[in-house]
Order: structure tokens, then sequence, then C-alpha cells
């Protein structure tokens, strides 16, 4: 498709009954200010009492209702709800009255009450069953100023009904069963209502009651202070005489409510040349019955809606403002006046020529403009700034090449239709409106396409334009104001870019467009931009896959970026990086189960929104960040609608959220997820019985533990320690033993009886003389082979290991028993492993030889428990005989 198309192809939209939920922003902030009411029409005290409103209007809710007229439901006579000051409550037979204020609303009232206040001032009475108004009913209450009876059953007044109310300033009357009669209206009811700036008669006439009315306007004859008239419309409508008796009068509105008049005669309104704004929208009128005079009394005129008369058409009603093109009008609302199954139209010069050139706001949405005749745009009002032509057919043509002649004009709103059309009810008949030419064709050009803006344009709508695009390189002449561009409600997958000329742009709106990549030189030329709107389009995977595209880091000056509703999953730490003057994070409605983004580096931040997502907690270096924010500005973060963790492991971050002046103190809409559950509850105390049960469960032992484990610690080691001392002679026997073996020093001895050794003789060395001279010659003598201590071990060999191999491959293991051995280290060492050796094989290893007497109490325990247990002789004192030596080597020799 051509990219011509990209700024101005429009779908097929227009009026519905059924409107199609917008959740963007469109250039409302762009628009002017809503024109000064009569402050007669508003309730406007500072203490508001919630009461019941009805009064809306069916229709599209148009931004000449907001910005020309007030709200869709108040047009200039606002129907606020009822406000009191602050001040002392009472209540009188359910009435509440506070100061001089009392409301009465929906209390099944049949009557007005007489034992109110005297003095009060604004009475409340609707939603009630009052019936009637009898003479004086009102007397006792002189003071009144406010009076609201909508929405009651009176089918008639009475000439008194009003008596005593010379103060009163509003009156409301909608929504009764007053029909337009004089019995009805009794000559003289209104007399008394002097300073009423402000009447409400409309919704009485209900839908099958629009024909054979008389409006008795001399009713109104004193009302000379009246601003503001709210009434029905039928048809042959017709403003009597009296009405030029009102000369304040400057609005009246016959839109708000049942309105069907078809037909307006050339005298209709040559009764009210004062007024200056007229609301005839959704009336009915008919093209072929409206005469091209009709408007021309409303000398006065400023502002005409005639929005939603399907049945008129272009032609008729430009004819009509040709007759007024020279009045001050300075807004016109046409909304969709022609019917959603005509042709499409050509807006053509004389189209343009019969607008009024003191025209500031138009508004014409939903009337099938299709093109724009060449040269027609130069012939708009000069002084035109807002000009709203949504939900119409444009194509691009010719004409587009016009739009920099618009040079005061700064909303342009080409935005499609919210609203899908209804089936008609009956055969429909086309206006006689100009069909396009046949001339007027779109072109093709091989020169690069350059957009030209309007040289003040600041908002440009183009929102449900139908636009179906990857979003490749966009230009527009570098000479524009443009501050907001709106791309919602269209189809871009791809947002390859770059944009370029609109340095001034600092709103960028491309939301509900199925968006689901983005190239990194996108936003590489829209440096000022400070709000960025991505919301409800399809960027899960591409947050997801694409880790190192930082696609916002030329943004340097945003300050609000809006990435909700797109299904993410996963965002990567980085995706902000750069961004330090982001104010406004809003990610809510997304499928996280984590937020890792870094926000460290965003010293302004104010808004977190994280609602609505699968967050349970948020990281430490977060929080610390927004801890440090609080010191400087205040801070709102949202989780609401999030499952967050009631578990002992998160109970830091409930505690820290709690106290935090980043939350909404009441934690409304606030959830808790508790241990093995799946499903979310929601919480009611701001998480103080969810802290104090887990203050109890997750309390902290750690102190315990570690006492617990020390002293378990310690008695294991104890237990060990004392086995190890306990068998440490075994351990060490069987250590070396098993060196031995590994070694092959050792033979089998369950394979062989012989010993290499009869006796080992084991001493201290201070004894070595007599072992040497006297014990192993003896020995030797009586053919004992003899193992010296000292003497006959291996040469570098670990000493241990040769003790343990004498005491193995000896017969007997001789310990020498004197004063010097207690105090021999290795040969304690001896001795206990010839009795490891004898507990290990079964056999009887050691002897003792006990050379000196020693004293009990100078031996060890071990060597007493050895003397005890294995044989010792006692050397002799005196001359030691053969005898001695003899039965000494028989007893080495014994096995």
């Amino acid at each position: 498709m051509n990219i011509f198309l990209l700024l101005i192809y429009m779908t097929w939209n227009n009026v519905t009954s059924s409107p199609i939920k917008i959740n963007d922003k469109d250039c409302t902030e762009y628009l002017p200010q809503a024109p000064d009411h009569d402050d007669a029409c508003k309730w406007d005290d500072s203490y508001v009492e919630e009461t019941f409103r009805a009064d809306q209007v069916e229709g599209l809710n148009t931004p000449s209702l907001k910005h020309s007229f007030g709200n869709v439901d108040s047009v200039l006579c606002e129907d606020q709800d009822m406000v009191f000051s602050t001040g002392h409550t009472v209540t009188h037979d359910q009435c509440t009255c506070v100061n001089t204020s009392c409301n009465c609303t929906g209390i099944g009232l049949k009557k007005v009450p007489n034992n109110l206040p005297q003095n009060i001032q604004k009475l409340r009475l609707n939603y009630n069953v009052i019936a009637g108004l009898p003479n004086c009913t009102f007397c006792s209450y002189s003071q009144l100023s406010y009076l609201d009876l909508s929405f009651n059953n009176l089918t008639q007044l009475q000439v008194g009904s009003f008596w005593g109310l010379a103060n009163l300033i509003l009156l409301n009357l909608k929504n009764n069963s007053l029909l337009y009669f004089k019995d009805t209206f009794p000559n003289g009811v209104f007399s008394d209502l002097v300073k009423l700036r402000c009447l409400k008669l409309h919704r009485n006439l209900h839908s099958h009651h629009l024909r054979g009315f008389y409006f008795p306007d001399e009713i109104l004859a004193n009302l000379t202070n009246l601003k503001s008239l709210y009434l029905d419309g039928f048809d042959s409508l017709v403003f009597g005489e009296t009405f030029r008796k009102l000369t304040q009068l400057k609005t009246l509105d016959l839109s708000r409510g049942y309105c069907r008049i078809k037909s307006l005669s050339k005298s209709a309104l040559s009764n009210i040349c004062q007024i200056s704004k007229l609301n005839l929208s959704k009336c009915e009128l008919q093209g072929h019955t409206l005469r091209d005079e009709v408007f021309k009394p409303l000398v006065n005129l400023k502002l005409l809606d005639i929005s939603f008369n399907t049945d008129l058409g272009v032609k008729t009603v430009m004819s009509a403002l040709k007759e007024i093109r020279n009045y001050n009008i300075t807004t016109l609302i046409m909304n969709y006046i022609v019917s959603s199954f005509s042709p499409a139209i050509c807006i053509t010069k004389d189209i343009v020529e019969s607008l009024p050139p003191s025209l500031i706001y138009l508004e014409a949405q939903g009337n099938n403009f299709e093109s724009i005749e060449t040269g027609a745009l130069e012939l708009l009002p000069p002084n035109l700034t807002y000009i709203i032509v949504g939900a119409n057919r444009f194509l691009y043509g010719e004409y587009f090449n016009e739009l920099y002649t618009l040079k005061s004009v700064k909303v342009l709103k080409l935005n499609g239709g919210a609203y899908l059309p209804n089936i008609p009810l009956y055969v429909t008949h086309p206006a006689d409106d100009t069909q396009c030419s046949s001339t007027q064709k779109t072109f093709t050009s091989s020169r690069p396409l350059i957009i030209t803006l309007p040289p003040n344009l600041l908002c440009l709508d183009l929102r449900f334009t139908g636009l179906r695009y990857h979003l490749t390189e966009l230009t527009f002449n570098t000479s524009n104001s443009l501050e907001s561009l709106i791309f919602c409600n269209n189809y871009f997958p791809l947002l390859r870019g770059p944009i370029k000329g609109l340095s001034k742009l600092l709103k960028l709106f491309i939301s509900d467009s199925n968006v689901i990549d983005i190239e990194p030189q996108m936003f590489e030329h829209l440096q000022s931009l400070q709000e960025l709107t991505l919301r409800n389009d399809q960027l899960q995977f591409f947050f997801e896959h694409n880790i190192n595209q930082k696609v916002f880091k030329h943004l340097k000056n945003l300050t609000i970026i809006d990435l909700s509703k797109n299904s993410l999953t996963l965002v990567q730490k980085n995706i902000f990086e750069g961004l330090d003057r982001l104010k406004h994070i809003d990610m809510h409605k997304n499928n996280m189960w984590t937020f890792n983004v870094s926000i460290v580096n965003m010293f302004n931040l104010s808004l977190l929104n994280l609602s609505h997502t699968q967050l349970s907690t948020l990281p430490l270096e977060t929080r610390q960040h927004i801890d440090q924010l609080l010191t400087n500005h205040s801070v709102v973060v949202d989780l609401s609608f999030a499952p967050i963790q009631c578990v002992c492991t998160n109970i830091d971050f409930l505690k820290w959220m709690t106290s935090s002046r980043a939350f909404d103190a009441s934690f409304t809409n606030y959830m808790c997820q508790y241990e093995n559950t799946s499903v979310a509850v929601y919480v009611t105390d701001a998480y103080q019985e969810t802290l104090q049960e887990l203050d109890r469960k997750c309390a902290d032992h750690s102190i315990l533990f570690l006492v617990v484990t020390s002293a378990t610690f310690c008695m294991v080691s104890f237990v060990i320690a004392a086995l190890l001392y306990r068998f440490r002679w075994r351990l060490r026997y069987l250590y070396y033993a098993a060196y031995l073996i590994v070694k092959g020093q050792t033979k089998n001895t369950a394979k062989s009886e012989q010993f290499h050794y009869d006796v080992f003789i084991s001493y201290a060395y201070k004894d070595e003389d007599f072992i040497l001279w006297s014990l192993v010659p003896e020995l030797t003598e009586r053919k004992l082979s003899v193992l010296v201590h000292g003497r006959d071990f291996a040469v570098g060999e670990f000493i241990a290991s040769n003790i343990v191999t004498a005491v193995k491959e000896s017969r007997k293991t001789l310990v020498v028993l004197t004063r010097n051995l207690l105090n021999s280290t290795w040969c304690n060492f001896e001795m206990q492993m010839a009795n490891m050796e004898s507990v290990h094989t079964g056999r009887p290893v050691l002897v003792f030889l006990i050379k000196e007497s020693i004293p009990t109490a100078e031996l060890t325990s071990d060597l007493l428990y050895h003397l005890n247990k294995n044989t010792y002789i006692v050397y002799p004192q005196g001359e030691v005989t053969d005898v001695f030596w003899d039965k000494l080597a028989r007893d080495l020799l014994q096995s």
C-alpha cells in the first residue's frame, strides 16, 4: 500500500449507540478551556454529598460538549451533585442537613417536608415520588437559592407553587411529567422567581408525547435574569414573543432531553436573538425542511451545535450558515449530520466559503468526507485553531500538500470513528450533498515524501485511522511545532523508523497498535521526547529476547514511559539505561514474575506502577533506591493486585513495604499469597495480622541453633578424642602394621611359626652397658637370637616402623624395667606395640625384667596394667648365677 496513505487514510466509522472504550490520550489538553458558565447552574461548595445522577445523553462524548458546553450531562446548567459547606449535620425525617443545605434525595417523599430549618439555602428533593406542589409549599424557606425537584412525579404546577422564593437562582424540574400545556404551567407560576438564572424543564415530554404541544412562554415573563434554559424540543416549535423580554438569556439547550423538532420554520427563532449558545443536537432535524434563513435572527450567536441530526446534510447546513456568515460565530459543531450510509462527500470551496470567518473551533466528525477540493484549505477561516474531523473517510489527494496553509491550526484530529453504525430502521434518504469529483485523484511521485505540517500545529491525532504498515522511515518538514503525535489503535507490527523532522515532539502515543518489534534507530531523532506510550501492544517477545538492544537510549529527556498491558514476562535489567530523567514508569497489567530492571540511575522517579502483575517482591537494590528517593521527594509504588508472597523468606520485603511511605497506607486491593497455596487473597488489615503471624513463625533461632550445633560438635569431638586416646596404641600399631604390609617387610605368621628373633630387648639408653655387656652375651650364649633396640634397627627406616617390625619378628619382647625406662617415650611405645601384637595375634609377647625395685606410686597406670597382665622376672640383687640366666632363656623360648 502506498505510504502516502499513512497520514490521512481513514476507515469507515460512523455514529452508533454502542461506544468502543478508548483508553489512550487524545488532544484534549490542547483544546480550548470551557467558557465560563453561569455560576447559578453549579452547586459548588466544599462538602459533596453522594447522590444519583441519571441525566445522561446518549451518543458521542465529543470535545464540543466538553469544551464548549461543559460535561456531556451538564450543558451550561451543570447537573452537579448536591454540595454543602462543612459543618454540623442534622437529620430531619431522613433528610440530612449540613449548615444551610439539606439533602432529601431518594427517601420516598410524597410531599415537601415542612419541618426543615427555615434558613436553608440549598434543598435537594430529587428521586422521590412527589406528585404535587400546593400553593405556598416553600413559603417557609424564603432563603432558598438552589432547589432540585428532578426525578419526581410532578404533572402540574400551581400558581403559588413557588411563592416566597424570591432568592431562588436555580430551579431543576427535569425528569417529571410536566407536559407543555397552559394547564400544566399556569400563568404566574414563576412570578416570584425574579432572581432565577438557571431553569431546567427538559426530559418532561416523553417519546410518545412530542406532538400537539405549545410551550406557554408567558410564564417566563418575570424571569428577566434568566441566563440558561433547558427545554424539550417538539415538532413545529416556535419561541414566542415573551422570549424577547429575557434579555439576559444567553444559552438555550434543546438537546438534553426529548427532542424531535423535525422542522424549524423561518420565524421559529426570531424571538431569541439575544442568545449566544444554541444546542439543537439530536433533535431529528430534517434537511429538506430547514430554511436557509432559520438562524438569521441569532445575531449574537457564538456557538452552534447541530450534531447527530443525520438527515440534515452538509449542503443544507452550509446554506443556512451562509446566511449568518458574517456573525461572530467562534464555535461550530456539526458532527454526524449525514447518514452513515450516504455516499462519500468532497469538501468543496463552496462549503469552506460558507463558514464564518470568525470561526476558531470546528467539529465535523462522521460526515463521510473523503477528499478536499484543491485550493479549499486556503479558504478556511484565518483564525481557525482547532479542527476535529475524525470518523470520516479521507484519502490522500492533492489537497494534502496544502496543509501548510493552515497557519493558525494548533490541533488537527483525523482520528477514525470509535463508534459502529446501527442498522437503520427506515429507508434512508441521503441529502443532496456534493459528490466526489472524478477528477479528484490520488497520485504518485518520484519525489521523496516529506509530510508538511501546519507551522503552528501542536497535536496531531491519527487514532483509529486504519493504518496498517511497517512504520519505516517517516520524514516531516523541520519547520513545524508539533508536540503530540497520536498513532494509537492502528496496526504497526514493526517500528523501524526513524521518524525525522519532529525536533519539538514531546509526546508520542503508539498504543493498541499490535507493535511486536522495535529497531534501535526508531527513536534516534526524537531526543526532545518526554512521554512515550506503548500500552497494550505485543512486546513480550521483544523484551524477552533482545538482550542488548537499548532502543530507548536516545531518549535522554524522557520523563514518562508506559509499557503496560504488553504481557511482559521478562524485562532486561538495562532496558532503561541512560533514561536518568524518568519520573513515571507504568508497567501494570503484565505477567512479570520478577522485576530486575535497574532504576538506580533515576533520581527523579516519582511513580512506579507494577499493579496487576505476578510480582511477589522487589529486589533489595530497588528498595534501597526508593528509600533514597523518599528523602528528597514523594514516591508512589503500586503493587496492588499482585500476589505478594507472605512467607518467611519474604518477611523483610513485607516489613519494608508496610513501613515505606511509597505505598498506600491502607493497602487497598493488595494481596497475599501464603505458603503452600496457589491463590492469593486480599488483605484487609494492611498486612498487620500477617506480619504478626510471620514474626511468630519465622522467629530467628540462629543463636540457639549455633549453641546446639557447637555443643554437639564439642560432644562428638570429645567422644572421638576419647576413643582415639583409648585406642591410640592399637591405632598406631594397625597403622604401622599396615605400612609394613604395604612395603612387604612382614611375613604371614599364619603360614609360618618361625620367628627371625627369639627376643627383642627394649631398654632405656642409659642402661645400655647392662644390656650389651651382661644381658645380650648371656642370652646369646644360651643360643637365643637377640634383636637389640637401636643397635639392630634398619638404617633409613622410621623408628616406629623399626619397632613394630622388631615386635612382630621376635618371639618375645623383653622390657628391662628401670627408672630410666619410665622416662623413655620410645620404650613406652615399644611396650604398647608389644601389647597390641599380643592382642592382635593372641600370643603372649611381653616379658618384663625388673632390674630395679621401683615403688608402685612411681609407675604409670599403663605400666602397672601390663605388669599385672604379663610375665615378669626380677633381676637378683646379689650374685647372679647361671640358674637365673637359664630360667630367663627358657621363659623367652616358650611360645
